[in-house]
């Protein structure tokens, strides 16, 4: 693409690419990009597996139904907490085997009980402890925080990374377009904005805004060489060659904005 052709969703020349064939920047962008889709695969996979670990927990108590030993035990202690503070409990007594047991087991049901009632009980005969009533499961706390506790922060998470690998795949496409234009950065935080950065690029001064959670280290931002910038519009990806921890380019996203108006 030529300089000086127009881009017409934005009004203003294309920058010219720095060159024809993919370089450090495209595959650094092209890493971030299949980062950003492993993380939303990795969250989506979360799913499946945390429901099929509550459902296995499920399974595992109907399987003591079906051929677990039933004897017939005793409320010796029930345990609602107050405010919603813990789980409530039921604590019955009953013999497997012969010998006496006594078992904490967690309540999930409505019913309400009452110390001396009598209960039905179903135990496994390989072990005893393993015990549930007629109407409880007594799926395990631990066991439910495993599978749970995962999926609640996927469910807020996965959406997020969707939008995160959508952001770097439009950035990808974008600098296919417009290729890649050398800059010199300035990047500061102000106290109660994103990290903004300044470069000059096809004739056009730009102040973004980082979209990523790379950022552009600002005391070095003015000394760092073959940085390099694509896009158009106010949406563009900043390349800082060996910028990283790990010794390889740091990719940044940006979306530019006017500072007349501060957004």
């Amino acid at each position: 693409m030529a300089l000086g052709k127009t881009d017409k969703s934005a009004g203003e020349p294309l920058p010219a690419p720095s060159t024809a064939v993919p370089g450090l920047e495209d595959r650094a962008l092209r890493r971030q990009f299949w980062r950003a889709v492993g993380l939303a695969v990795l969250c989506a996979l979360v799913v499946p597996a945390s429901a099929l670990g509550i459902g296995w927990q499920g399974l595992r108590a109907d399987w003591l139904l079906d051929h677990g030993d039933e004897v017939t035990g005793k409320v010796v202690a029930v345990d609602t907490p107050r405010d919603g503070d813990g789980t409530p409990t039921v604590t019955v007594s009953y013999t497997a085997a012969g010998v006496p047991e006594q078992a904490e087991i967690n309540r999930d049901s409505d019913r309400d009980y009452e110390v001396g009632e009598p209960v039905s009980v179903f135990y496994d005969p390989d072990d005893p402890a393993r015990v549930r009533t007629a109407d409880e499961q007594n799926v395990g706390d631990g066991w439910m925080a495993v599978f749970s506790i995962p999926l609640i922060f996927v469910v807020i998470l996965l959406p997020w990374t969707i939008t995160l690998a959508v952001g770097w795949a439009r950035r990808r496409r974008l600098a296919g377009r417009t290729g890649w234009r050398p800059v010199r950065v300035q990047a500061y935080d102000p106290a109660d904005h994103a990290q903004v950065v300044r470069f000059s690029v096809g004739g056009r001064r730009v102040a973004a805004r980082t979209t990523s959670l790379t950022r552009v280290p600002p005391a070095e931002g003015n000394r760092r060489a073959g940085a390099k910038v694509a896009g158009s519009g106010r949406r563009f990806v900043l390349v800082l060659p060996n910028g990283s921890r790990r010794g390889g380019p740091r990719v940044v996203a940006l979306r530019a904005f006017d500072p007349r108006r501060g957004g």
